[in-house]
């Protein structure tokens, strides 16, 4: 059994070393194989596959995140819930600082992973996943303006090419910090500037 895990664990190490160097595409199971000192069949016996090991490296980090995301949603939900029917729709939207450094502090507490996720996984089923984000937030947005126009009887036209591009400016700046910012504490101080930008007069950016 302890046996195993190391083996489990020079694969991972060597595999991350691997997709680092060639990305996801480009990277080679004979050669990660070769570096950690196993045979091709010692890496099928713990992974299916190079999605699978790949996965094995990335997804629990990646699945923290959106655990973050659906957390945060939850609360604008209890925000809207327990709000005055009488507010503003500027009201029902906080300065999103909590989950600015909840979700920095996972990133770079997993810079390596977010790294290669962002860097390296051309051809993996994370190439994507800038545009999942986006797509999720912007859904979930809709979501809370809807709410918000039912709990003030006060229907809003929501524009949602500009909250498409509020929202793309948002997750791009994150992407860029952890490409270009290895500090955690300068990221965080930047990408609360980004989100004070963007969640003031949100409403007067989005609503027509």
């Amino acid at each position: 059994m302890a046996q195993d895990k190391e083996t489990r664990e020079l694969l991972i190490k060597s595999a991350k070393a691997e997709f680092m160097e060639k990305g996801y595409n480009k990277a080679s199971l004979r050669s990660i194989c070769s570096d950690a000192g196993v045979t091709t069949g010692a890496l099928y016996f713990f992974f299916e596959d190079k999605a699978d090991l790949f996965k094995a490296i990335v997804g629990k980090a990646v699945d923290g995140i959106f655990e973050i995301m659906q957390a945060h949603f939850e609360e604008d939900e209890d925000l809207v819930a327990g709000a005055d029917p009488y507010a503003e729709p500027d009201e029902y939207i906080d300065d999103h600082s909590e989950i600015a450094q909840l979700l920095i502090h996972h990133i770079y507490s997993n810079y390596d992973v977010a790294m290669l996720v962002l860097t390296k996984s051309q051809g993996s089923e994370y190439e994507n996943i800038v545009d999942r984000i986006v797509e999720i937030t912007e859904n979930k947005s809709i979501e809370m303006m809807d709410k918000i126009s039912e709990k003030t009887g006060k229907k809003k036209k929501l524009n949602k090419y500009m909250l498409h591009l509020v929202v793309h400016i948002v997750v791009d700046s994150f992407v860029q910090l952890v490409i270009h910012e290895p500090d955690e504490k300068k990221a965080l101080e930047s990408i609360k500037k980004v989100f004070k930008m963007t969640m003031h007069n949100w409403t007067e950016t989005v609503i027509d």
